[in-house]
């Protein structure tokens, strides 16, 4: 084959195996996968691409990885991650099956264009979490309904907050306080149930149970900047929901 031929189709070959490292790697941060996942996922794409020399390192905040092309020219890129959420399903199907660098960077590209949850899903499982945490804590079928109303009301106010950082600390804050005073009213004005239970049951579903899991994980894998960056991150989002529910509590004792 003609070298002007050659050169062309392995510049468009590595831009390829660029754009699905990058695509997947983003995919994966942005949806709550661990630290050891992603570069995984982002080697694996490399080398199976024909790139050499790969190396990957990832943090919550975004990947870098550098490789060598078929050319023998060196490459390094860096991705940002801004947004980040939980949508485990989204992880599972970047990692699953046995595809073409073409179809994956097809899939991948779909998975990207996917819509988000319709918002009634979220409504029903957020306020079910919340009523049926209230009836674990030993709370009746009043703390029960009032739980539920907090669910839906929590998951309405996170419609107004985007996912980086600063608007999910504050979202957490002010979840916390609208449970409280929700959980407090509803108390005092039908003179029944327990806002113990509801106040407890409400602000479940906004604890960062997969952040310190993953942040355990990342330390125990030895990224121990991955792991004290996700550990800091969720105790604030767990401090800020404290202090919302202690705040509104202290001001209505």
């Amino acid at each position: 084959m003609p070298m002007d031929t050659a050169a062309p189709q392995h510049a468009q070959r590595t831009d390829l195996i660029i754009r699905t490292a990058r695509l997947a790697g983003r995919l994966l941060l942005e949806n709550g996968a661990e630290t050891y996942r992603v570069e995984d996922t982002v080697s694996f794409i490399c080398k199976t691409g024909g790139l050499t020399d790969v190396s990957v390192i990832s943090l919550p905040t975004g990947t870098i990885y550098s490789f060598v092309d078929e050319d023998g020219v060196p490459h390094s890129e860096v991705v940002r991650t801004k947004s980040r959420t939980t949508n485990l399903s989204v992880v599972s199907r970047v990692n699953a099956g046995s595809l073409s660098m073409e179809q994956g960077f097809a899939q991948l590209e779909e998975l990207s264009r996917t819509p988000p949850q319709p918002l009634w899903q979220g409504l029903l499982a957020n306020g079910l979490s919340a009523s049926f945490f209230a009836l674990l804590f030993h709370g009746g079928g009043f703390d029960f309904a009032v739980a539920l109303v907090c669910g839906l009301l929590t998951r309405l106010l996170g419609l107004l907050f985007s996912e980086d950082s600063v608007s999910s600390t504050l979202y957490a804050l002010l979840s916390g306080a609208l449970s409280a005073v929700v959980a407090v009213l509803s108390v005092r004005f039908f003179h029944m149930g327990n806002q113990t239970p509801i106040i407890i049951g409400a602000i479940m579903p906004l604890l960062p149970g997969l952040a310190i899991t993953n942040a355990i994980r990342d330390t125990v894998n030895g990224d121990l900047v991955s792991g004290v960056a996700r550990t800091a991150e969720a105790l604030l989002k767990a401090v800020a929901i404290a202090a919302g529910v202690g705040t509104v509590l202290a001001l209505l004792h």
